[in-house]
């Protein structure tokens, strides 16, 4: 599908709005896999297993007004959804307090086709994690 263009579109069928969500992630994971990951939530999610060059950054956000100075959804290596809250230091170096560090992958919807709605999010999200692993 031509993204340029279902960007500009004002209304999407199905089959487009699964096609904008898939490239939203595939976006955000080949950011954050070239520019890399904080280190202070790269060491603290290596301190709960997980293995960082079979984990896809889903969402990030990084000192958003308001928020922790780090916080977002990774699916790892074992294709689980971990949503994540971590409040560092100015620089992302260290760990100041984890908020929230859970496995949210029983709230994820992974229906590959429903009516009305497409592909569930993390059937995508999975897709998006394998076209991505394959291609490094």
């Amino acid at each position: 599908m031509d993204i340029d263009r279902l960007l500009k579109k004002r209304q999407l069928n199905v089959q487009e709005q699964n096609a904008l969500v898939a490239h939203r992630l595939m976006l955000t994971a080949k950011v954050w896999l070239a520019r890399g990951i904080p280190l202070a939530l790269k060491n603290y999610g290596e301190s709960k297993g997980i293995i960082w060059s079979e984990t896809v950054v889903l969402d990030l956000e990084v000192d958003f007004p308001g928020m922790p100075s780090l916080y977002g959804l990774l699916l790892t290596h074992t294709e689980r959804f971990i949503e994540f809250e971590i409040e560092t230091d100015s620089s992302h170096r260290y760990v100041e307090s984890v908020i929230q560090w859970e496995d949210v992958s029983a709230n994820q919807d992974y229906a590959p086709r429903k009516r009305g709605t497409g592909k569930g999010f993390a059937a995508i999200a999975l897709q998006i994690r394998r076209e991505i692993l394959c291609g490094l």
